[in-house]
C-alpha cells in the first residue's frame, strides 16, 4: 500500500502529516511556509507526494461547529483547487472541526509531563520569543494534520470493517 498525506492549511504555515505503508498510523511530518512564492509551495507539495509515493492526500476543511463553512474555510476550497492543477492524486476534504485545539491540548500535556525540564519563562529556549512561539506553531501544525489523517485513517478502516461483515 501507498501513503496518505494530510494537510492542515492556516494563513501563515501548512501541517504536513503522512501515514505508515500500511495506512494505519498517522504521523507529524513537516511544516510548509505559506508566504512568499507560490509556485515554489507547489512544488515542494508535488514533490513531497513522489518521494513519499502518496497515493492520496486529505485536506483538514475547517467547518464552524454549526456545520457551515466560513471565511477560513472558503480560503482552504479554494487552495485545494488551485493545488489540484499541480498534483495527480485524489485530494479528499475532511472536517478539521477542533483538530488544532485538540493538538494544542497533547502538546500542552506533553510539556506538563516534561514538567521541570522547560526553560524558565522568559528564556530565548524552548518556544519562548519570536523564533520560540514559530517553532512551536510549526509543530502544532503538523501535529494538527496527523490528527485530521489519522481520523481520516481510522475512519476508512471502520468503513471496511463494516463493509466485510
Amino acid at each position: 500500500m501507498a501513503r496518505i498525506l494530510a494537510l492542515d492549511v492556516g494563513e501563515a504555515r501548512i501541517g504536513v502529516a503522512i501515514s505508515d505503508a500500511s495506512q494505519i498510523l498517522a504521523s507529524p511530518y513537516t511544516t510548509l511556509e505559506v508566504a512568499g512564492n507560490e509556485a515554489r509551495l507547489w512544488e515542494t507539495l508535488r514533490r513531497i507526494v513522489e518521494e513519499n509515493e502518496a497515493e492520496a492526500l486529505v485536506v483538514g476543511l475547517p467547518v464552524s461547529l454549526d456545520g457551515q463553512i466560513h471565511q477560513q474555510g472558503e480560503r482552504v476550497l479554494a487552495f485545494v483547487e488551485r493545488l489540484k492543477r499541480h498534483i495527480r492524486i485524489p485530494v479528499d476534504l475532511w472536517d478539521e472541526r477542533l483538530s488544532t485545539v485538540e493538538a494544542q491540548r497533547l502538546l500542552a500535556e506533553r510539556e506538563q509531563e516534561e514538567g521541570g525540564r522547560r526553560p524558565r519563562r522568559g528564556s530565548r529556549q524552548g518556544g519562548q520569543g519570536k523564533k520560540g512561539r514559530n517553532r512551536q506553531g510549526q509543530g502544532l501544525d503538523a501535529l494538527a494534520a496527523a490528527l485530521i489523517l489519522q481520523q481520516y485513517l481510522n475512519h476508512r478502516h471502520q468503513a471496511s470493517e463494516e463493509a466485510s461483515q
